[in-house]
């Protein structure tokens, strides 16, 4: 701005000089013929130039920040805008997501427009993006697609952890924190799982049929690694399913033996099953008749009456 003032105060000097000149070279009568060399003083209405000054306040455009470091009780880890902690799935081969439906829903993807950006402290030649089914982008960290967890309400929450053994939160470097530390004391972590209520159990019609619930009406589950009829979800992975915990080795009354029985736990607590399967809670459903986790990491199904798996819907 302040150039294109000095311009016109520059022709003003000259014509001031130039006047000058003139005086030196004509007669008396000629001197007072400078008066009108003030008159080029108007040239300075060519101030409009002050007009560009807005162009001095626009901003350029910044991208959103899809990414961006977030701490945890495993130390520092990608966390999404709102801070949540972002996670990976093993089932994602060649940074090609398998997250949909039903598993979106509780594990929703990270998606952003072609003018991604993450946050300061971290690589950008570690992100890439890789289009869904549906053509949107989904962030990519290392080779693993990114999402956050229906179960994490606040920044550092680690409710999916290690969930199913196939989903963990992704470090710095993009890579998937699954080592013990990850996983954290197991024996710590399975001691502060919030457990499921006792019976009584029912059953509960959903979208994806009729399913057992438990006390609270919320939507029990089985998780095929369980396929022995021994509970294998520990640590965080109980975090976010926790298992239906009974007083006792013995059978609750009122449930029918041909389909519960009880098993020990680990850690020496009793789970209740249908069937052959140990039965969950999903961290993920907050209502009655939610399905959130139905079909998660292709490993987590709701339990009909029956005790059976319902594998073919969602």
């Amino acid at each position: 701005m302040k150039h294109h003032l000095k311009l016109p105060l520059a022709v003003a000097a000259v014509a001031v000089i130039a006047a000058g000149c003139g005086r030196s070279d004509n007669d008396d009568s000629a001197a007072s013929t400078p008066a009108p060399v003030a008159t080029a003083a108007p040239t300075t209405t060519a101030a409009p130039a002050p007009t560009e000054a807005p162009v001095t306040s626009k901003a350029p455009d910044v991208a959103a920040v899809a990414a961006k470091v977030g701490d945890s009780d495993l130390g520092q880890l990608l966390a999404s805008t709102d801070g949540l902690t972002l996670y990976g799935f093993t089932n994602d081969i060649d940074a090609i997501s398998t997250c949909y439906s039903t598993c979106a829903e509780a594990w929703p993807p990270v998606i952003v427009d072609e003018e991604w950006a993450v946050g300061p402290g971290l690589d950008t030649g570690i992100f890439s993006t890789t289009e869904r089914d549906d053509g949107t982008l989904q962030l990519v960290a290392g080779k693993f697609p990114l999402y956050t967890f229906g179960g994490d309400a606040a920044p550092g929450d680690l409710t999916g952890q290690g969930s199913g053994d196939v989903w963990f939160a992704v470090g710095l470097d993009g890579t998937l924190l699954t080592g013990e530390d990850a996983a954290g004391d197991e024996a710590t972590a399975e001691s502060t799982v919030p457990a499921a209520p006792a019976p009584p159990i029912s059953t509960a019609s959903t979208e994806l049929g009729d399913v057992l619930v438990d006390g609270f009406g919320l939507t029990l589950y089985g998780f095929t690694n369980d396929g022995g009829g021994t509970p294998t979800c520990e640590g965080g992975c109980a975090e976010a399913w926790p298992p239906v915990i009974v007083d006792s080795e013995e059978l609750p009354a009122g449930l029918d033996p041909a389909v519960f029985s009880v098993v020990e736990r680990p850690d020496g607590t009793f789970q209740l099953k249908a069937g052959k399967w140990p039965l969950y809670r999903f961290a993920g459903d907050a209502e009655p008749g939610e399905t959130n986790g139905q079909g998660s990491g292709n490993v987590w199904f709701v339990v009909d009456p029956a005790g059976g798996l319902i594998k073919n819907a969602g």
